[in-house]
């Protein structure tokens, strides 16, 4: 069966654009999943576009945060998403909210039902899923949690699973590797080999992700006390984790843990799954070792998921192969568009070409060093063409710029001993 997916998006009046209309080719690997990678400056409606992907599923119009470049309470914007094999999900703005003015899929109207139980003590999931949805941001950041023992986790798996800013749950997140941990160890003492066998492999799931993109192998444990610890080249307390690792757990370990809660049609294993997952920066705090590794790692676990992100990062872009690009730019008249249609990333690119190409950066040294540069390129033309130039400044900008590193140094002498063939003379 055909993996469900998202096929196309169309803005009218909304944020930054005046109108837009996106198509989401299909993946060209089978064995990886479909990646669709959204970049542009501030500004160009990059965070726009997932929120509006996103409220095309929990039609809860009245939370809709989309921003709009015209104030008045009768602009009429909106939006249209298409679903593979369903009719187009439109939106009307009207005032302050949005309401569908088309029929709804009906696997969202049970899926919206289920995002909206809040009863955390009878929390039943009335239909399996086919597929999920799930949204995180680099942003959030995981308070302190203090867990006093092993503890069913009653509420929603789903509940905030599509708000960017509150999809982590940390005190779920930790409380379910304490449960796993806890578990684990109860099976072994009974004896119970096999269900120990299936506890550990959950949350080597999480391990083994996390352990393949820094590189360096990790494992959980936790203490009498019931803190969860990071068994890296030291023994980490989790709070006291750097910004990155703890930011790559808990979005990932939150995700897995939702996915393993959920009640699914049948019994496909977790990696192979179908599902739809938004990203919003998630770079943000990582090394760009880090930043290299992360996609291509739940690009290859996935294989089976479709992916949305964005990113202002070159090593994110360049880091996989045969994900969609999607660049925004501002138009003519101010209003966001796209830039040609979307290309396949290569990771045989530069990061050089990458920031050329993706992100319209030809710059390679500081502000101050590009302006030296530039004014030197100015007066070797001059000298070139055989016209008056400022000699007193031409050598002090040699000696300034060759001073600044041994890169620029190396690159000043190349420049000079190239004049000198050009000009016979000795310059500097």
């Amino acid at each position: 069966m055909e993996n469900f997916r998202i096929e196309s998006l169309e803005i009218n009046k909304i944020g930054a654009f005046e109108h837009i209309k996106m198509d989401f080719p299909k993946k060209t690997d089978p064995d990886k999943a479909e990646i669709h990678i959204l970049t542009g400056e501030n500004g160009t409606g990059k965070s726009t576009v997932l929120e509006a992907l996103i409220e095309s599923i929990t039609l809860k119009s009245e939370n809709v945060h989309l921003n709009f470049h015209k104030k008045s309470h009768d602009t009429e914007g909106s939006f249209e998403v298409k679903f593979e094999a369903c009719s187009p999900a439109k939106y009307i703005f009207f005032g302050r909210l949005f309401a569908p003015v088309t029929h709804i899929p009906d696997f969202l109207g049970s899926y919206h039902t289920t995002l909206e139980e809040d009863n955390l003590n009878s929390f039943v999931q009335l239909r399996p899923f086919k597929t999920a949805f799930f949204a995180y941001s680099g942003y959030r950041r995981v308070t302190e949690v203090k867990i006093e023992g092993p503890k069913k986790i009653l509420d929603n798996p789903l509940q905030n699973s599509l708000d960017v800013n509150r999809s982590i749950n940390p005190e779920n997140l930790i409380q379910w590797i304490v449960n796993t941990v806890t578990r684990e160890l109860s099976s072994k003492g009974r004896g119970d080999n096999a269900k120990a066998k299936v506890l550990k492999e959950t949350l080597q799931n999480l391990e083994n992700i996390i352990s393949e993109i820094i590189e360096e192998a990790i494992s959980f444990d936790i203490d009498d006390d019931f803190n969860v610890f990071v068994l890296k080249e030291f023994r980490l307390h989790f709070d006291t984790l750097p910004d990155g690792l703890k930011s790559m757990i808990s979005w990932i370990g939150d995700l897995l843990m939702r996915m393993d809660r959920l009640k699914w049609e049948n019994d496909t294993p977790i990696f192979d799954r179908n599902f739809i997952l938004f990203l919003d920066e998630i770079e943000v705090h990582l090394h760009p070792a880090w930043q290299r590794k992360i996609l291509p790692v739940v690009q290859k676990l996935f294989k089976n998921a479709q992916i949305f992100i964005s990113t202002h990062s070159p090593f994110v872009v360049g880091s996989v192969d045969g994900a969609w690009v999607h660049k925004l730019q501002k138009g003519d008249d101010g209003f966001a568009v796209l830039d040609g249609e979307p290309v396949l990333s290569e990771d045989g690119k530069s990061v050089r070409r990458i920031l050329d190409e993706v992100f319209g950066i030809n710059q390679q040294y500081g502000v101050e060093v590009e302006k030296d540069l530039a004014r030197f390129r100015e007066i070797r033309q001059q000298i070139i063409m055989g016209q008056t130039y400022n000699s007193e400044e031409f050598n002090e900008l040699v000696k300034h710029l060759a001073s600044q590193s041994t890169e620029l140094e190396q690159m000043m002498g190349m420049e000079m001993n190239q004049l000198k063939r050009i000009t016979q003379k000795e310059l500097v």
